[in-house]
């Protein structure tokens, strides 16, 4: 509206009210009952209208929020609709109403706009373009829809942040369905993912070829599992002083039936992506339990004080069968102060609030804490200021630079850190006398690396920790002889 001297006003309030008016007949047709904007059907059925008239160029979203079950877990269901129903109300006054106000009103010529937007279930949103789009147009429209997400919400006293992921397409003679058009936009999807939160990625034909192959490697990931394919082995950590064996770092392996030992790289970061480390990550804590109680039934005694057990950002977060699998092995009996859980400064911070209150539960339990590849991250200090542990891993890249005037300084600075929080260092990827000798002056307490041994199988674990356990009590017994 205009007053009689020129002044625009209700400028918000008009366009909400034609983008409203604009986005009715999709939302009759088949609304979402959560949000009340339209649903699947709607967004099938413009998919099948637009294949049909043979559309080339038209774009399509796929959006998707990032880790949207921890807002559920944290603040609770109904929280957790209320913030869907705001980035509905915001994706369609947002990308339409912006639109609308550049073509009424002399805005930038050929800016591209929603032509729909739905809901296609649970935090997954669809969106089409209304006119031919350029692959620039595209990128630019999905950087908005990460835009849009990334702005705090308000949800009762609750300030949400959230971040999203876009996979989008251009239609082509490769979309031929409605399921080409899902497949292709969850293939972008899933690659956007991979690429951290608040990604966007455009469906290209290799993605799809990247897809399958993924795809199989998940379906023998998932054989592994049932077939119990994994196994575990475990490299020594030594106490530098003495030369002792006190503790193991049980690293998971995967012995493929034609392959073999498939490289940890490989096969990793698909457990993450999928899940399937959750599960995965309860057997291996059960598995270095049963290893550990064998080793006191075959040699008498306890070969070492502790094993380190590596807990992924995918577990921290969903930390339910974590704490499940380490309650029985505690109702069993077995002291779980001798298990340490190894975490990355990542899986803290992505949500400080949530982790202190699954830090406190595994202390509860007696479980030591352990904050791996200390000093690669941004907030190496905070973890360490807001998150007691009881251990620090000094990141091999340090270990490597030990030969420097610089790197011995910094490693230096770090040791002198963990000394004032209180903490244990363990040295990764010691591989030289130079690097131990050093260390040790330094005053590290322990060391791991190739210099020692590599990885190896818990069957011969037990004999190399039983050997140095000798060989270091031999210098001790002579300085007593000595006497």
């Amino acid at each position: 509206r205009v007053t009689a001297d020129g002044t625009v006003i209700g400028v918000l309030a008009a366009l909400h009210e034609i983008a409203a008016a604009a986005n009715q007949q999709v939302i009759e047709e088949a609304p979402d009952q959560l949000t009340g904007i339209a649903g699947r059907a709607t967004f099938l059925a413009r998919v099948g209208s637009v294949l049909e008239a043979s559309a080339t160029g038209t774009a399509m979203f796929l959006l998707d929020i990032d880790n949207f079950k921890g807002v559920n877990d944290l603040y609770g269901a109904r929280v957790g609709d209320a913030v869907l129903k705001t980035v509905a109300t915001r994706l369609i006054t947002s990308t339409r109403s912006r639109a609308l106000l550049a073509a009424g009103s002399g805005g930038a010529p050929g800016q591209v706009h929603a032509d729909l937007v739905t809901r296609l279930g649970a935090d997954e949103f669809g969106v089409v373009l209304g006119r031919r789009a350029s692959p620039a147009d595209a990128e630019i429209f999905a950087r908005r829809l990460l835009q849009v997400v990334r702005a705090p919400i308000l949800a009762g006293d609750q300030r949400i942040r959230l971040t999203a992921s876009v996979g989008y397409l251009i239609t082509g003679p490769a979309q031929r369905s409605e399921d080409d058009v899902l497949r292709d936009l969850d293939v972008a999807l899933q690659e956007a993912k991979s690429r951290g939160p608040n990604s966007s990625k455009i469906w290209e034909p290799a993605l799809t070829s990247a897809m399958g192959r993924r795809l199989r490697m998940l379906d023998q990931l998932h054989r592994a599992v049932d077939e119990g394919e994994f196994v575990l082995h475990y490299q020594p950590i030594l106490n530098l002083k003495d030369g002792r064996v006190v503790g193991a770092e049980a690293l998971l392996r995967w012995n493929h039936p034609s392959d073999g030992l498939v490289p940890p790289a490989v096969f990793l970061p698909l457990l993450e992506e999928s899940g399937l480390i959750v599960q995965v990550g309860c057997w291996v804590i059960r598995d270095v339990v049963r290893q550990m109680q064998v080793w006191q039934m075959l040699y008498g005694r306890a070969m070492v004080d502790w094993v380190s057990v590596n807990v992924s950002p995918r577990q921290f977060n969903d930390p339910a069968p974590l704490v499940a699998a380490l309650n029985e092995i505690n109702e069993g009996g077995f002291p779980l102060d001798r298990l340490k859980m190894e975490l990355t400064e990542s899986a803290f911070m992505r949500n400080p609030e949530m982790s202190r209150g699954v830090l406190s539960e595994l202390r509860d339990l007696g479980i030591q804490i352990a904050l791996d590849d200390f000093g690669t991250g941004y907030s190496a200090l905070g973890a360490l200021r807001q998150y007691a542990v009881d251990t620090i891993k000094i990141d091999c890249d340090f270990t490597a630079r030990l030969d420097t005037i610089e790197g011995k300084e910094l490693v230096l600075a770090l040791l002198k850190i963990a000394q004032i929080y209180g903490a244990d260092v363990v040295a990764e990827g010691v591989e030289t006398a130079l690097q131990r000798d050093t260390l040790r002056e330094a005053g590290c307490g322990f060391g791991q690396g190739f210099l020692f041994a590599k990885p190896m199988d818990g069957r011969f674990f037990g004999a190399y920790a039983l050997t140095h356990l000798v060989e270091s009590a031999a210098p001790a017994q002579a300085e007593a002889g000595g006497c």
